[in-house]
């Protein structure tokens, strides 16, 4: 296992900027790690981690087994920094949405040995993250296998009144006109996908997380949308990081099983 702290210069935000990258390295009986993982000649399956408001590039390193995890199914892990972004193009603030979306993927895939197959790239955020990696799974269900949401944000004008102190900077990432029926809007984009067959997703809560009633009100949509491609779990717990490192190695089984079953 090898954790990389990679900055580099980004074109879109205009400033440098901190991402983390997690590689697998397997290792033989001896302790050595194996030669495709150490001549560079490997394409890594990919996921995209996000994290979510307050978070930074290390937060899942820091609150949960990912390290570990990453290792126990050989794929890469890429978690960036977008601070508290909501992961768009802010009404008020840096472009993310591009940053994340344009630019991220292709340095990231420049500088490390991660596929470009669809199959081998995968989505997982918690919270606001949750919100980004829904958003970008369903702008491009072209370039991803699937995507696990914890404690997503599924609705953001009910985000906005409901969970006003915890964001109290939520217009500077969002113009109040185009909450709802815009392509920032996670029902404007269920409804206007064309393609949901090709595309796996994971949604999450627990049993006392603050946006359980929002992300309960959201399932029947993405059920309608993606039948048997789409998974509902909930668990015992509340907001926080006990409850999504309890559910991340639930996730990962999901996400490199898929014949088996892990609703709740």
């Amino acid at each position: 296992m090898s954790i990389h702290i990679n900055n580099f210069y980004s074109n879109i935000l205009k400033r440098y900027v901190e991402t983390r990258v997690i590689l697998p390295e397997p290792m033989d009986n001896d302790g050595n790690v194996l030669p495709e993982f150490t001549k560079g000649n490997k394409k890594l399956p990919t996921i995209w981690l996000l994290h979510g408001l307050g978070g930074d590039s290390s937060i899942w390193l820091r609150r949960t087994s990912i390290e570990q995890l990453a290792t126990q199914y050989q794929v890469a892990v890429v978690m960036p920094q977008t601070e508290r972004g909501f992961y768009t193009n802010m009404f008020q603030g840096p472009n993310y949405w591009d940053f994340l979306t344009k630019e991220l993927p292709d340095r990231m895939q420049f500088i490390f040995p991660l596929s470009t197959k669809k199959s081998d790239n995968y989505l997982i955020g918690n919270s606001m993250g949750g919100y980004g990696a829904l958003r970008w799974a369903l702008t491009f269900p072209e370039k991803f296998n699937a995507v696990a949401a914890l404690s997503p944000v599924t609705n953001l004008a009910k985000f906005k009144t409901e969970q006003a102190k915890t964001m109290p900077d939520f217009d500077l990432a969002f113009n109040s006109d185009e909450l709802s029926g815009s392509n920032i809007d996670i029902e404007y984009l269920l409804n206007h996908l064309e393609d949901s067959s090709s595309l796996n997703v994971l949604i999450t809560t627990g049993s006392d997380d603050i946006l359980r009633n929002m992300d309960q009100a959201s399932k029947s949509q993405f059920s309608n949308v993606f039948k048997d491609n789409f998974t509902w779990r909930k668990d015992p717990g509340q907001h926080n990081w006990t409850l999504w490192n309890k559910q991340l190695p639930i996730v990962m089984k999901w996400l490199f099983n898929k014949g088996e079953q892990y609703a709740n």
